[in-house]
């Protein structure tokens, strides 16, 4: 599943802000969840998601307008595949709004 969220940040300060935004996204994860992350490059983050003995990988390009995330859904989570999407997405313009 794609989810985009666009921002006028500009590529260096949106990779900054989810930087810093990361080590409090793990508390909102429904169900009491983890979360695992690692900056691949200036244009690319790796998102694990686990949750309900589930891992939801997601893959975050940073753009300098936009963020294209590619969520990895399993089989046995497809019935949330939209409350999923809708948590990365909300997440991810919470932190691009925080400075």
């Amino acid at each position: 599943m794609q989810v985009t969220v666009p921002h006028d940040l500009g590529r260096a300060e949106a990779k900054r802000r989810l930087e810093a935004g990361l080590p409090k996204l793990e508390q909102h994860i429904p169900g009491g969840g983890s979360l695992t992350s690692d900056i691949v490059s200036d244009s690319r983050l790796m998102l694990v998601i686990s949750a309900m003995g589930q891992k939801v990988p997601v893959d975050i390009a940073i753009m300098d307008d936009r963020l294209d995330a590619d969520v990895s859904v399993p089989p046995f989570l497809k019935m949330m595949q939209g409350q999923i999407g809708d948590f990365v997405k909300v997440s991810a313009e919470k932190m691009l709004h925080k400075g």
